[in-house]
């Protein structure tokens, strides 16, 4: 019987799964408002031109923290993503309206609550293993 030893590391997996989906991501808004804003009648929306912008960073800075940081919490990356995904709704909100030729500050929220989940993001990068710690004592004795 012959066993592997090649075990995959759940770090690894986990940063080439980030990457693989950010990257589909980037590609599938950067065609999407190539082609949205070529049946747009001449309109032009620089919040649509460039959306595909937020994924990729968001993206990039993802797979930095989670190389740099080998213990990245579940609850970090889900505060990541969802803040990712509320800031690329509210610029692709506001680009389909500019594109239908009118402006909107409805967007804002999106702004404001997308900011509060990076900065919830950034938090718990910093205080999770604080927690972590104090739940993992040994009781020595």
């Amino acid at each position: 019987m012959i066993l592997s030893t090649s075990v995959i590391n759940p770090n690894k997996k986990r940063f080439k799964k980030t990457v693989i989906s950010y990257t589909l991501i980037t590609i599938f808004f950067f065609a999407f408002s190539r082609i949205y804003e070529a049946f747009s009648f001449g309109e032009k929306s620089v919040h649509m031109h460039y959306l595909f912008a937020i994924p990729l960073v968001g993206g990039i800075i993802l797979a930095i923290l989670l190389k740099a940081l080998p213990n990245f919490s579940r609850l970090s990356l889900n505060l990541w993503n969802s803040a990712v995904a509320i800031v690329t709704t509210g610029t692709l909100f506001r680009g389909i309206v500019n594109l239908s030729g009118r402006s909107t500050t409805l967007n804002a929220p999106y702004w404001y609550i997308g900011i509060s989940f990076t900065v919830l993001a950034f938090l718990s990068i910093f205080i999770h293993p604080f927690l972590t710690k104090k739940r993992t004592k040994v009781i020595e004795g």
